[in-house]
């Protein structure tokens, strides 16, 4: 995956963590990873695979194609 997609996904799932009101340390949870992986996550530096992918949709309440930029995302 390029680094503009992996900007555009960690990108979408700041913005609707902060609209859900969910902690990064809680999404790292539910993700089963630690706090300090999430966030290396959203900073590029560890990819997210499919499987936290679908799971970080499932929480934040969108579908994948939300997330990797396929639909737009809508703010409400």
């Amino acid at each position: 995956m390029s680094d503009k997609f992996e900007t555009k996904l960690a990108s979408r799932v700041k913005v609707l963590l902060t609209l859900r009101g969910i902690w990064q340390k809680d999404a790292a949870k539910h993700l089963g990873i630690t706090g300090a992986s999430f966030s290396s996550k959203l900073n590029g530096d560890i990819r997210f695979s499919a499987d936290e992918i679908a799971r970080l949709a499932d929480l934040l309440g969108v579908s994948t194609d939300v997330l990797l930029g396929r639909e737009p995302l809508e703010v409400q």
